[in-house]
């Protein structure tokens, strides 16, 4: 039976040492989304922080080095210093299940380096045995999908054609997700570790 795809970004699943991840997450500041945000997506250390010192993220590209996954976004008058402030928020979707483009605000990010995440493999290759243990990359527009204020849904997902032995790349593939509706091929959702993480990596650059 062939998947059906259903790309909706990364998820955590448990770490490296078999325990689940229970949901633990720390607060970064979006200082000026270079595309929307969203539950789901890879960000990346932005170089500076809000005047709370909370340090910022910005969307991860292919050759950035990762901090973490998006697993929640702040309604639009959080104040982590716990002041009042004035105006009014949007509760509708997708405006609130968002950092728009351009715009700014606070996410919660599963930023532990030794999680395991479950991904959807884009359409662009498709994955085969062999190909459990290489590196990859991911792509933030997978299947054609868009990034648009109209999105609620992360386009996150493993760029198959970027499968190899390269060192470089942020994602290792370990393996497809166990369930009986999902099998090796097109579309099939994978358990991927960090190969490159800002707070892991050794010699990692400071941005």
């Amino acid at each position: 039976m062939a998947n059906t795809p259903r790309i909706n970004g990364f998820k955590p699943v448990k770490h490296l040492n078999g325990s689940p991840y229970n949901g633990q997450a720390n607060i970064y500041y979006v200082a000026s989304a270079t595309d929307e945000i969203l539950v789901g997506d890879v960000v990346k250390l932005g170089g500076t922080a809000d005047v709370n010192g909370i340090a910022t993220v910005d969307l991860c590209g292919t050759t950035d080095v990762p901090i973490g996954i998006v697993v929640g976004i702040y309604h639009s008058k959080f104040d982590p210093a716990g002041k009042m402030t004035t105006g009014s928020t949007v509760l509708d979707i997708p405006a609130a299940a968002q950092i728009a483009a351009s715009g700014a605000g606070y996410v919660m990010v599963a930023d532990a380096p030794d999680i395991i995440m479950e991904a959807e493999c884009d359409t662009s290759a498709t994955l085969a045995a062999v190909d459990i243990g290489l590196n990859a990359n991911h792509t933030n527009t997978a299947n054609s999908l868009t990034r648009t204020v109209a999105t609620s849904t992360s386009t996150a997902a493993i760029s198959t054609t970027t499968k190899a032995t390269t060192p470089t790349f942020n994602f290792q593939i370990l393996g497809l997700k166990p369930s009986v509706d999902n099998e090796m091929g097109a579309s099939c959702r994978v358990w991927v570790r960090w190969n490159r993480h800002q707070y892991q990596s050794v010699g990692t650059t400071g941005i």
